[in-house]
């Protein structure tokens, strides 16, 4: 097979497309032309078969990915790259190269194959639309030991039957369980595993936080967390923070989105046993930080600083809860960052830092791996709705999808493809609606306590006599 691009012949130009006004062709276009002029490295993990199979594709930016090929026709193969993870498209430019270098040189026995379809018996979680199905071979819908097997668990569509948490696992116990020509027949992808780790995940976030709620109202468990009472807004926007996982926190100026932060990570080194918090915030603001966790509680928090050399040894070496960063440091950080902090929750303060999500910094901060992940701003969007956007994607890139969709679902397009106003607003507000929470101060006025005037008595000088102040 060939592995370099040396053969290739450049993709047929397609009409560009105007602005934002793409259709899904084109995008699946513009990621046949990557795979087939961009550089990688294609190899075979499936020894004993021709085309069908998994592939890793070694791309020139030295990142590997692996890429399972169950068509030669349909948009319905895999990849675990981020962009195949979110486009909807069915395909990234890691498989159209796989599918280019599997025709090079032999068109007509990949032609042969793409109209037989594959031999096996393929369980897969088709990436446009998200449900699982199954794919027959030819002749593979007639009565068998292995139709008996897998019938029973897919909808007369091919599709799922029944809840996926309790029914993928039962046919995978199924599975396991025959016999080793059953099993040889059949392909079941190896994504299936982590979206059923994600759909896990959110149920149990769910149930998580119903039990707590649950042993705060039976007297096992206490709101009271911190050193001092938080108000009754600030409770739930700890609850919301620490039981959404990956959350954004838009209250307003002044409602103290930095204590009910530093209580949600207190909340889950008592459920969750977390051990270490990046903060990540303006540098003017670090030190208001380590202020506040102070006031607060007695966990050890300690300032990133120095040169990159210094910093590094400081995410590895210095014993604290709370590592305190500002934006500027992630960028040179970040894989060091992922490597050797680890961090179980990262907060982003003033998080207007990554609205322009094509910034190295935001693309750096979007680089960071964490379980747990809060956003906190006062102001979600200032003059754009794609700023949202960009702050969504670093908390859960599955929520709008890849831009190029948001544009079509949120903008209005004129004639040239350039945005001429917004459209399904509703549509965005129930998208954000698990993961935002957002109070403004006239609707908790009532929880705040009075005003509180300190008079200080001021001994007049000449300074201020003649009107010099400090």
């Amino acid at each position: 097979m060939p592995q370099n691009k040396k053969h290739q012949k450049p993709y047929p130009r397609r009409t560009a497309p105007t602005g934002w006004l793409t259709s899904d062709a084109d995008e699946i276009a513009r990621r046949r032309a990557r795979g087939l002029n961009e550089p990688c490295r294609v190899i075979s993990q499936t020894a004993d078969d021709a085309f069908f199979g998994v592939y890793r594709v070694d791309s020139d930016n030295g990142q590997t990915y692996r890429v399972e090929i169950r068509s030669l026709a349909e948009h319905v193969n895999t990849c675990d790259c981020p962009d195949h993870r979110i486009n909807g498209l069915g395909t990234c430019k890691h498989i159209e190269a796989t599918l280019y270098r599997l025709q090079h040189r032999r068109k007509r026995a990949f032609q042969d194959a793409a109209s037989r379809g594959s031999p096996y018996i393929e369980i897969f979680l088709d990436p446009r639309d998200h449900q699982v199905r199954i794919r027959w071979p030819q002749g593979g819908r007639r009565r068998s030991k292995v139709r008996d097997l897998l019938a029973p668990f897919f909808a007369g569509d091919d599709t799922l039957a029944g809840p996926p948490l309790d029914t993928l696992p039962a046919l995978q116990r199924a599975i396991s369980a025959a016999q080793g020509a059953i099993r040889r027949r059949i392909r079941l992808s190896r994504t299936l595993d982590s979206w059923l780790e994600t759909l896990d995940r959110r149920e149990q976030q769910v149930r998580n936080r119903h039990h707590f709620e649950t042993e705060v109202s039976t007297g096992k468990s206490s709101l009271d967390l911190l050193k001092h009472s938080l108000y009754p807004y600030q409770q739930e926007g700890m609850l919301h923070l620490a039981f959404t996982g990956r959350a954004l926190l838009a209250d307003e100026m002044g409602l103290g989105k930095t204590v009910q932060a530093v209580a949600a990570c207190e909340l889950l080194r008592r459920t969750h046993g977390i051990k270490r918090v990046l903060v990540i915030s303006p540098a003017s603001l670090k030190g208001e930080w380590e202020d506040q966790i102070a006031k607060f509680t007695d966990l050890p928090s300690h300032i990133i600083q120095g040169p990159r050399a210094s910093r590094l040894r400081q995410y590895e070496g210095a014993s604290a809860f709370f590592f305190l960063a500002n934006y500027e440091q992630i960028r040179p950080d970040a894989e060091a960052i992922n490597r050797t902090l680890a961090a179980d929750v990262i907060i982003l303060d003033e998080a207007q830092r990554i609205k322009n999500w094509q910034t190295k910094t935001a693309i750096s901060i979007k680089r960071l791996h964490s379980p747990y992940a809060f956003v906190l701003t006062g102001t979600p969007v200032e003059n754009r709705i794609d700023e949202i956007y960009s702050i969504v994607q670093f908390l859960d890139p599955h929520i709008f999808g890849p831009l190029f969709r948001f544009n079509r679902d949120f903008y209005r397009l004129d004639e040239k493809g350039r945005a001429s106003g917004y459209k399904h607003l509703d549509q965005l507000h129930a998208r954000l609606r698990p993961i935002m929470l957002r109070r403004r101060k006239d609707e908790v006025e009532g929880q705040l306590p009075g005003r509180t005037v300190i008079s200080c008595p001021c001994t007049k000088s000449s300074s201020c006599a003649t009107g010099n102040t400090r």
